[in-house]
């Protein structure tokens, strides 16, 4: 039973890939040039999710920190995630504040919302707009760059977005400090 239902989500996940990794090189890769953008230009990167998507935003909060491959220097990305807030309103209303609070013009945000209801998506661009940030979304479509992945189940749509912040991270750390060295066998 374990094994039957590890095997159909991956399966699930596989398949969407394989149909999404266009569309995931395509958005990741004009994200990763316009937040490289914004770290010349001493301007901020807002990794932004809500509920379940706030794993997604702090896993690439993390790794733009971090790196994972080499020894860099930390890359200026904020944090603003909330997992436990509930109802979603109230969580989309301090998102909304943070942004407001944090956000200046020239600012790009990345928002992870594979969860979000129209209305929620609603008031954070109305909040992005309102401090003249850019956003990329991923996991809902968004004005602007946005990575949707159309009909995945929710755990095949979050594991893509987890995919999909890290293959961002890892465009953003290329393109900031040049190819990584291939480690010998």
């Amino acid at each position: 039973m374990h094994y039957d239902t590890t095997a159909h989500h991956f399966q699930l996940l596989i398949e969407q890939l394989s149909l999404s990794v266009d569309a995931i090189a395509d958005i990741a890769g004009v994200a990763a040039d316009q937040i490289v953008q914004t770290f010349v230009n001493e301007q901020k990167l807002l990794c932004c999710g809500i509920g379940i998507d706030g794993s997604s935003a702090g896993l690439m909060a993390a790794l733009l920190h971090k790196g994972m491959s080499r020894e860099r220097p930390s890359l200026p990305a904020i944090e603003l995630t909330t997992a436990t807030s509930e109802p979603q309103e109230g969580a989309a209303h301090w998102l909304c504040e943070q942004l407001g609070a944090l956000g200046q013009p020239g600012d790009m945000a990345v928002i992870f919302a594979s969860q979000l209801e129209q209305s929620s998506l609603e008031k954070i661009q109305n909040a992005l707009t309102k401090r003249q940030c850019t956003a990329v979304w991923i996991g809902a479509q968004g004005p602007g760059p946005s990575l949707t992945f159309p009909d995945a189940e929710p755990l095949t749509t979050l594991s893509l977005c987890q995919t999909s912040a890290i293959c961002l991270a890892e465009l953003i750390d290329v393109a900031m400090f040049g190819p990584m060295e291939a480690t010998p066998l």
